[in-house]
C-alpha cells in the first residue's frame, strides 16, 4: 500500500508517527511522513521520505503566540487560537500535504491534523486513519479532556463530548470549508467526529490498555493498541542511545535518583525551574535528573545533587531512576509508568491533565496543574508517591504496560483498512490525485 502519514504537535506527536511509518516500510509497504520543519529528522533518521510543512512547531510554541496558546484554559479561547495557528501557516502546509497525500491509498494522521487527513482522503478516494494518543471520541467512561479536567457523573460523559465536538465544529467550519474548497470538495455541516464515523474510519488508540482498562472494549473502530515505542536502532539514529561517562559514574555512585523532564512544553523561566528542582531534591534528600526537552538548561547547569541530560533513550534510563515528574505527555506517561516508576504529573495542557488524573486513579501517582508548582507542592506530591504502596503499585502497572506492543499492533490494523480508491480502480478525478505536479490550493484555504 501507499501510505501517508501527516504528524503535527510536540516530539510526542511525531515521534510515534515516525515509529509507526518504519514498521510498515519494514513490512513492504510505500510510506512518506509529512510533518513540521523541526521534527523532521525523526522520520529521515529512520528511512523514511519526508514532506516538510515549512513551519516550525518547536519555535511556534516559543513564541509569545504560542505560549498564549499553551496558557488557554478556556476551551473557547484554545480553540480560537488553534485556528489562528492553522489559518497563519495553511500557505504552505497545506500545498506540502496535497504532495505529500498524492496517490496515497490510505492517509494517517494524528489529531491535530485529523480534519485535513479526512478532506484529503475524500477528494483523493483513500482511506483515513486516525492516530490518537488519548481517548477524544465520545465514551460513557471518561468526559472530554478537551472540555473539562474535572470528573463528571457517568451519565454526563457523553454529553461533554458532543458538547466539545460542536463547539470545536463552530470554531473550525469555515477553515475546514476553506480547505474543502480548495480541493474541489463541497462544502460540508458535518462535524469531524461525525464525517468519519459515516465512513467507519479506523481511529487508533495509541495508548495503554494498562493505563486505561475501562476503555478496552470500546469499539471495534477504535481499538486499544497501545504505546507506540521506539526501537534501541531508532533510538540510536537518534543519538540517544547512549549517555556520557561522566553521567554513568554520576548515576552509579548514588542512589536512583528522581528524574524531572518537562518534554516538549517550553518553560518560561529555566532558570528558576531548575532552582526550584535543586531546592526540593534538597529538602527530600534525593538527587535529581534533568531531562532537558525543549527547555534551555544545559550541562553547565549540574550540581553533584542535579545534573541535566540531554535527550536520551527513556527506555534505558528511567528504570535506574527512584520516580518521574513530568508534564504528562502521552509518551512521556507510558514512559514513566513502563519503567514501573512512581509518577507526578505537572499538567500543561491539552490531555496531560487526563494523563495525570489516570495516575492518580490508577495509584501509581499523583498530578496538579503546572500553573498550580511550588517547591512545597512538589515536595508532598514526592514525599506521597516515595513511600506507601504506590512505588509497588507502579511496577504492578509498568510490568503490565511493557506487555503491550502498540507499534506492531497499530501496523496490523492499518494492514486491515480497505482503500477505496484501490477497490475501485477509479481514474485521477481531484488535485490529491494528481500526482507531484499540483497547482497551489486556492488562497481561499486562509480564511478564519
Amino acid at each position: 500500500m501507499r501510505i501517508t502519514i501527516l504528524a503535527m504537535g510536540s516530539r510526542g506527536d511525531v515521534q510515534p508517527a515516525a515509529v509507526l511509518g518504519a514498521e510498515l516500510v519494514h513490512r513492504g509497504h510505500d510510506v512518506v511522513l509529512a510533518t513540521t520543519d523541526d521534527l523532521a529528522h525523526f522520520g529521515e533518521a529512520v528511512g523514511l521520505p519526508v514532506v516538510p510543512f515549512g513551519f516550525d512547531m518547536r519555535a511556534f510554541l516559543r513564541s509569545d503566540q504560542g505560549q498564549e496558546f499553551l496558557r488557554n484554559s478556556d476551551v473557547h479561547e484554545y480553540l480560537a487560537g488553534f485556528v489562528a495557528m492553522k489559518t497563519t501557516h495553511a500557505r504552505v502546509m497545506h500545498p506540502a500535504m496535497v504532495r505529500a497525500c498524492a496517490d496515497a491509498d490510505v492517509i494517517v494522521s494524528n489529531t491535530l491534523l485529523l480534519d485535513e487527513a479526512s478532506c484529503l482522503a475524500e477528494a483523493g478516494g483513500a482511506a483515513v486513519v486516525a492516530l490518537h494518543h488519548a481517548p477524544r471520541r465520545s465514551n460513557s467512561r471518561f468526559p472530554s479532556f478537551m472540555l473539562t479536567r474535572r470528573r463528571v457523573p457517568r451519565p454526563l460523559n457523553r454529553a461533554t463530548h458532543a458538547l466539545y465536538a460542536r463547539w470545536e465544529w463552530k470554531a473550525t467550519a469555515s477553515c475546514t470549508n476553506a480547505f474543502r474548497r480548495s480541493l474541489g470538495l463541497p462544502p460540508t455541516s458535518v462535524p469531524l467526529a461525525r464525517r468519519l464515523a459515516a465512513v467507519g474510519a479506523l481511529e487508533l488508540q495509541a495508548y495503554g490498555a494498562a493505563l486505561v482498562p475501562e476503555l478496552v472494549s470500546w469499539s471495534p473502530r477504535f481499538p486499544l493498541t497501545g504505546p507506540v515505542v521506539p526501537t534501541p536502532e531508532q533510538r540510536e539514529r537518534w543519538g540517544e542511545a547512549t549517555w556520557d561517562a561522566d553521567l554513568e559514574a554520576w548515576l552509579g555512585a548514588g542512589d536512583p535518583p528522581v528524574f524531572f523532564g518537562f518534554g516538549s512544553m517550553p518553560v518560561a523561566d529555566p532558570a528558576a525551574l531548575f532552582t526550584l528542582v535543586q531546592g526540593v531534591c534538597r529538602e527530600l534528600g534525593v538527587r535529581g535528573l534533568v531531562g532537558a526537552g525543549w527547555t534551555d538548561l544545559a550541562a553547565a547547569d549540574a550540581t553533584d545533587r542535579v545534573r541535566v541530560v540531554g535527550p536520551v533513550d527513556h527506555t534505558l534510563l528511567l528504570p535506574r531512576c527512584a520516580a518521574a515528574v513530568h508534564h504528562g505527555g502521552a509518551g512521556t506517561t507510558a514512559a514513566s509508568v513502563g519503567a514501573g516508576l512512581p509518577t507526578v504529573v505537572c499538567a500543561v495542557a491539552f490531555d496531560q491533565p487526563f494523563w495525570g488524573r489516570r495516575v492518580q486513579d490508577l495509584g501509581i501517582g499523583t498530578w496538579f496543574p503546572f500553573r498550580e508548582l511550588t517547591a512545597a507542592k512538589l515536595i508532598e506530591a514526592l514525599r506521597r508517591v516515595l513511600t506507601g504502596q504506590t512505588a509497588e503499585r507502579a511496577r504492578t502497572v509498568g510490568a503490565a504496560l511493557r506487555e503491550e506492543d502498540g507499534t506492531q499492533a497499530a501496523a496490523t490494523e492499518i494492514e486491515l483498512v480497505p482503500s477505496p480508491r484501490r477497490s475501485s480502480g477509479s481514474a485521477a478525478r481531484s488535485p490529491v490525485q494528481a500526482g507531484r505536479r499540483v497547482p497551489a490550493p486556492s488562497a481561499s484555504h486562509e480564511e478564519p
